[in-house]
């Protein structure tokens, strides 16, 4: 009840943009194609290697959806490539697991669905579910799921958060050549260390203390403490939020974290952790030696929103990733979601633009430039079973500015794959200035995981580019750099970059 009381004030106080503030602006696309109420989960992806991003939406009470991307126009296949489940969908991840070039979809469903989670193989974009075959149709209230390499081995790994058991760890041993089945994985969860019993809702993979190897944030709800699991590279896993004063204990019951969202939100060169809770959010700034210090302003970003999940992108090519701020409370219609504009100096301005709070309780929450003029674009999923919709918002940053972008994906050997994990950074080629740290997703959103490249809106005056993509591999960091990149050459595509046995 406090939560609830502390969120309907902030609502009055929070609701307009900051005065003096220019806020960001944008207009709905296809408006009567995104309005299926129930929404949840959803995540962009390229599923069918057309080069431009699609999006995967998991429904609370009708079909879950697929949205193809032509040319900018979206069309519903989710039934005619096998996707339109009926269940209750939780959390969506996408990944290559089989490496084949084309990225897997794994469904999670709750404990009342009465479902086995499904790993759908995509098959040149037709979907078939391999999940009994491959040990991995758990049944259980799934949260977040995340394809991710933590042994460094190459090959993506399975984590599955779940809220009514400990987490689950499936290593990829790739193909057999005995016979057996084509691929398998292993529960390694036990020796693994990984599998915790706490009630989590969300998790966030990256190399913190930058020793080659991906940790783990793990959000967990109902009074119960977070967790942040380093990986100690020999296959198993320490909680050390203890030790970092990141635990957050004390908490009561009707309060918890639900949602990590990482980026380098100040440009200083490390990844810096925001949690969506319901409570005061709070963010963590990485001090670039394995710690992390709580720099939350209480009048901003540290409100009771009641917060379901958050997601980090620069709106107005400032050279600032800004915040959005999704929120939630059972039987109430109207919860106010935030935008949060980055001024530098740790310094946020609400500026929601008045139109992005025409829709019902927020779930799902994310960022791309799903129409390639260089800028932004949101997809928000409510899942109000009424008044609920999951539009999507064009940004309409004007043209100039809209340009000053490049967005960068980092791919495997293959030359293919996403790598989830990989840290990408912009530097002025002119003066050696930093320009942005970016995260490729490892689980964020509402337990969701997609592969969209990432994004940089570039500050006025600068013309070429220093890329650095560092892969975090087989315990260590390897970085392939590209040099004076002019971003004017991708506009409306991604520069790929591959791994360093693979460069190109």
């Amino acid at each position: 009840m406090r939560a609830i009381l502390v969120l309907l004030a902030c609502v009055a106080a929070c609701a307009a943009p900051d005065a003096g503030f220019d806020p960001a602006a944008f207009d709905r696309v296809q408006p009567e194609l995104f309005e299926t109420p129930g929404a949840q989960s959803n995540s962009w992806i390229d599923y069918d290697g057309d080069d431009d991003l699609d999006l995967f939406v998991g429904m609370r009470y009708t079909p879950n959806l697929l949205y193809r991307n032509d040319g900018g126009r979206f069309v519903d296949v989710a039934a005619e490539v096998g996707l339109a489940d009926l269940e209750d969908t939780r959390a969506g991840a996408w990944g290559d697991y089989d490496g084949d070039g084309d990225p897997d979809l794994y469904v999670g469903y709750p404990a009342t669905a009465g479902s086995p989670n499904r790993l759908y193989r995509n098959d040149d974009g037709s979907f078939v579910d391999v999940a009994p075959g491959l040990g991995v149709d758990l049944v259980g209230t799934t949260r977040q799921p995340s394809w991710i390499d933590y042994d460094g081995d190459g090959d993506l790994d399975l984590f599955v958060a779940l809220r009514d058991q400990p987490n689950r760890m499936f290593r990829n041993d790739g193909a057999r050549g005995d016979g057996g089945p084509a691929w398998t994985f292993t529960d390694v969860t036990a020796e693994s260390g990984i599998g915790d019993p706490r009630r989590t809702v969300g998790v966030a993979w990256f190399d913190y203390d930058r020793d080659g190897d991906l940790d783990v944030h793990v959000s967990n709800q109902n009074g119960d403490e977070d967790a942040f699991y380093r990986n100690e590279g020999d296959g198993t896993f320490v909680d050390v939020a203890p030790a970092l004063g990141m635990n957050r204990p004390g908490r009561g019951p009707e309060y918890g974290s639900v949602a990590a969202a990482v980026t380098d939100y100040d440009n200083d060169g490390d990844l810096d952790i925001f949690v969506a809770t319901y409570g005061p959010d709070i963010l963590w700034s990485n001090n670039g030696d394995g710690t992390f210090t709580d720099v939350t302003d209480p009048a901003t970003l540290g409100v009771d929103y009641h917060s379901t999940s958050a997601v980090w992108g620069d709106v107005d090519h400032n050279g600032l990733p800004d915040l959005v701020v999704t929120s939630y409370l059972s039987g109430i219609a109207a919860v106010e979601d935030h935008l949060f504009m980055n001024a530098g100096g740790g310094r946020f301005h609400n500026a929601l633009p008045a139109n992005l709070l025409e829709h019902g309780p927020s779930h799902g929450v994310a960022w791309a430039d799903f129409d390639g003029d260089g800028d932004l674009d949101l997809s928000i999923a409510n899942n109000h079973e009424t008044g609920g919709t999951h539009q999507l918002y064009r940004n309409l940053l004007d043209a100039g500015a809209a340009a000053r972008s490049l967005q960068v994906v980092a791919v495997d050997a293959t030359g293919r794959s996403v790598v989830p994990g990989a840290e990408v950074q912009l530097l002025d080629s002119a003066s050696g200035e930093l320009l942005g740290t970016r995260l490729l997703d490892t689980g964020g959103g509402y337990c969701s995981q997609g592969a969209a490249p990432a994004h940089f809106g570039l500050p006025p005056g600068v013309e070429r580019v220093d890329v650095r993509v560092t892969f975090v591999e087989n315990g260590r960091r390897s970085t392939v750099v590209r040099e004076a990149v002019l971003p004017a050459d991708y506009r409306g595509r991604w520069l790929t970059v591959p791994t360093p046995d693979q460069k190109r």
